[in-house]
Parts: structure tokens; C-alpha cells; sequence
């Protein structure tokens, strides 16, 4: 009888929320087990608030302490979702019976079991934790879960978060995230405004823009809240919350999510909000490959010419284009609900 399985998934926000999924499967599959994460310290709140996760371990550093909390904890299984040589020897002298990992690098072969995370083609990173999980259900026997159209509900918190957000009569919040955490280039401010502004003028939707940021970003979000405020369009600086996991909540008031930064949208896409995704064109099908965990038909993504010398330039994409895409994908989800209230 399996009682605890870790999850070693220890670092981008990200990466952090594209295991949900392979979460969601395993507490689904094992509802009295307890399901544990070992993550990175900033990842601590949000972690303790996924409604799959029963206890937190934070990477502090501290290897050795981090060692014999693993053992006091008695696990029966670990699935190292991210695979370093640290985490090899972090897990190599504890007795648990089964340790899993992917199949990536050479200390691969130090585990007694692996298995390829290779993804199917047109579907996103996030089958990758799903894929180890499903390995380890299988070499158990245990049925694997079928997965929700939504990761996060918080429908119940909708308004609550809607009126913090200023949401009044029938105007959608589309919220827009100006900066990237590294995964994908930078859009101006400039552009990122303009594009605002056009579909502002372009959907029948009544829009109010929300802009989130952090830490330096206020910065960008404060030219982008200048150009449209100038020209009379609604929009607001949304001030950091005390918390990720409150910011995270936060989302689910959101009737659209634009960013070019990986995390916030694959937080929003735990509430199947409909996103618009701006991706560097540095590899191969990065629709594909950064894809939110939205639903399909509520995705929309953007990314310039693939390449070394144009992957990361944002400014190539054509932003009428994508004002007009924006725009025709916003009527779509919320026009005929507007007619019908």
C-alpha cells in the first residue's frame, strides 16, 4: 500500500505549475496517500495552496538537512520530475523502495527505474510530469486519472476577486503582464500599449486592462498604464499582492491573460482563463512547446520568426495582426454572453 510519494520539482514558477497536471493524477489515483513536492523556497505559499499537494519540503540549500527530512518522511516513492546529479545524491543512501526518473542525462542510469518524457507531438511540456506519473501508476497497477478541463477552481472566490480588481457591469477584465521571466523576449512598452489600444478599438467586448508586475517591472507597466490612459482607455496598475498564492488566486477574476512571461500565464491557465501567449521563436513549435494549460479552443500565442537572430527580437511580430486575432478571439469567448445578459 502506497501512504507518500515525493515530487521533486524545485524550480521556475513555470516549470512548477506545468506539474499540476501529473499532480492532479496522482492524488486522484492515490486519494489517502499523502503527495508531497520538494520545491524552491519562492514556490512555498503557492505550493501549500494546490488543492493535489498535502505537504511542501522547501530546497533550502542545506543538503544534508534536506536528506534526513526526506528520510524521516518515510516515503514510499519519489518521482523526480527535475533530474539534476544534486538530486541523485540527495536520494541515493535513503530507502525507498522506488525512485523514478527521466531519462535525460547520464546519472539517468543510477536509477533503478526511468522512462522517457519524449512529448508527443502538439502537446505542451506539461505531459512531460504526466508522463513519469503515469509510468509509476502503471508499474503499481493503478488506473490513471482522466484530466479536468480546469486545474484551479475558484469560481466560489470569482467575485471577491473581481470587485478588488474594480470589475464594474458588464466590462471583461483583460489582464496584461509586461514583463518575461527569461523564457521569452521582452515586448516594449510601446508595442505592448499599442497593441492594447487597438484592441480596445477593435472587439465589442467593453474592456478594462489590468496590469501586473513585479519588482521592476512596475517600470514598463507604468508607461504601458501612461499611452493608454491618455487616451481614455480603462485601465489600472494592479498593486503585487502580499503573496504568490494570493496573486495566483487572484487570477481567477481575469476574462483574458496577455504576457510574454511564462509564469503568470501558466498560472492563469490553471484556471482555464484565456490566454495570449507572446513566445521567443528561439526552438521549434514554442506555441506547442509553452503552451498554457488552458484549454485548446481558449490559446491564443504569438511569436516572431524562428531563429537565432530573430527568435527574440518581439518586435518582428505583427502586432495588427495580432490585435485583430485578439480582438476576434475575445468576441468569440464573451460576445454572445454579453447578448444574452
Amino acid at each position: 500500500m502506497i501512504k507518500s510519494v515525493l515530487v521533486i520539482r524545485n524550480d521556475k514558477i513555470g516549470d512548477f505549475v506545468l506539474t499540476w497536471p501529473a499532480l492532479y493524477e496522482l492524488k486522484m489515483a492515490l486519494p489517502n496517500a499523502s503527495i508531497e513536492v520538494f520545491v524552491d523556497p519562492a514556490l512555498k505559499d503557492f505550493a501549500m495552496a494546490c488543492p493535489y499537494i498535502d505537504h511542501v519540503i522547501v530546497d533550502d540549500g542545506d543538503d544534508q538537512a534536506i536528506a534526513k527530512t526526506f528520510a524521516e518522511r518515510h516515503y514510499d516513492a519519489v518521482i523526480v520530475s527535475r533530474s539534476q546529479i544534486r538530486t541523485y545524491r540527495l536520494l541515493r543512501k535513503l530507502d525507498i523502495p522506488y525512485k523514478l526518473a527521466p531519462k535525460l542525462n547520464w546519472y539517468q542510469y543510477l536509477y533503478q527505474h526511468r522512462t522517457s518524457i519524449e512529448v508527443p507531438k502538439g502537446l505542451g511540456g506539461w505531459r512531460k510530469s504526466c508522463m513519469m506519473v503515469e509510468r509509476f501508476l502503471a508499474d503499481h497497477r493503478i488506473p490513471v486519472p482522466a484530466l479536468p478541463t480546469r486545474y484551479w477552481d475558484l469560481s466560489h472566490e470569482r467575485r471577491k476577486w473581481q470587485d478588488h480588481y474594480g470589475q464594474q457591469g458588464e466590462e471583461r477584465l483583460i489582464f496584461a503582464h509586461p514583463g518575461t521571466g527569461g523564457s521569452s523576449g521582452g515586448i516594449s512598452p510601446s508595442d505592448f500599449a499599442g497593441l492594447l489600444a487597438q484592441v480596445d478599438k477593435l472587439t465589442t467586448i467593453e474592456c478594462k486592462f489590468v496590469l501586473t508586475y513585479s519588482g521592476q517591472e512596475i517600470a514598463l507597466a507604468q508607461q504601458i498604464y501612461d499611452q493608454l490612459s491618455a487616451q481614455g482607455i480603462k485601465v489600472m496598475m494592479a498593486e503585487p499582492l502580499a503573496s504568490l498564492a494570493d496573486f495566483a488566486k487572484s487570477l481567477v477574476a481575469a476574462d483574458m491573460f496577455m504576457a510574454g512571461s511564462t509564469g503568470p500565464l501558466h498560472i492563469a491557465g490553471l484556471h482555464n482563463v484565456p490566454t495570449v501567449g507572446f513566445y521567443a521563436g528561439r526552438r521549434s513549435a514554442p506555441k506547442v512547446r509553452w503552451q498554457t494549460l488552458t484549454q485548446s479552443e481558449r490559446r491564443l500565442a504569438f511569436t516572431p520568426p524562428v531563429g537565432k537572430k530573430t527568435g527574440r527580437n518581439m518586435a518582428l511580430i505583427d502586432f495588427d495582426l495580432a490585435a485583430k486575432e485578439i480582438a476576434a478571439f475575445l468576441d468569440t469567448q464573451y460576445a454572445s454572453q454579453s447578448a444574452v445578459s
